[in-house]
């Protein structure tokens, strides 16, 4: 069994827009930056977590120079009509979440794998050390999918089958941890210091007893 490394990152503060991004350089071991960023800006990190259409294998390379592990990013609940291949899932998903105006995958659909595990690859053919697993929580006993959390954990399979030595990082989704311990590498807990409100579409800080409650 291999250890699993409890990653508290703020993904409010590190989720920023590809103008600063590369400011909270030296500020933290972890990098949350969706944006499109320089790759010569990102410097430093211990595990440095970004979206991986933004970068091609030769930028990959640099930004591994620099920084110790490099991770793209992957939902594996949720897919938004921004992503190349909702066309290829569009029939396939199990509803829309209003919230983030994004349609929640199918896991047990054989079509779904086979597009999802394509992404999969083209993540890693850029070089890629490892993915980072987002919108796990939908899978959860309280989430509108927890019908498919066999699928993920037999999917999450398929993918150290295919890449062994491929570093997984599981966003959340703590419920299931125990059922994928020996298969991910490490977990991340986000909003740990910092919540969102909709309503006001704001970040606000937690009060200290929510932040040690998180912890």
């Amino acid at each position: 069994m291999q250890p699993i490394k409890r990653i508290a990152s703020v993904l409010a503060l590190f989720s920023v827009t590809s103008m600063n991004c590369h400011e909270a350089v030296d500020q933290a071991s972890v990098l949350v930056c969706y944006g499109d960023v320089n790759p010569d800006k990102i410097q430093g990190y211990k595990y440095a977590i970004l979206e991986s259409e933004h970068y091609n294998a030769f930028d990959v390379k640099l930004i591994q120079e620099n920084n110790d592990l490099v991770l793209g990013y992957i939902s594996l609940g949720e897919v938004s009509t921004s992503r190349y291949y909702y066309e290829q899932v569009r029939d396939k998903t199990v509803g829309k979440n209003p919230i983030w105006d994004s349609y929640y995958l199918n896991l047990n659909d054989s079509t779904t794998q086979s597009v999802i595990m394509g992404l999969v690859d083209r993540i890693r053919q850029k070089g890629f050390n490892g993915l980072f697993l987002d919108t796990v929580d939908v899978l959860g006993p309280w989430g509108p999918q927890s019908d498919q959390v066999g699928s993920y954990v037999n999917f999450i399979s398929l993918i150290k089958e295919r890449y062994p030595d491929m570093h997984l990082m599981q966003n959340a989704g703590l419920p299931i941890v125990p059922r994928v311990k020996d298969l991910i590498n490490s977990v991340a807990i986000e909003s740990v210091v910092t919540d969102y409100n909709f309503e006001k579409e704001a970040y606000r800080m937690r009060r200290v007893s929510e932040f040690h409650e998180k912890m």
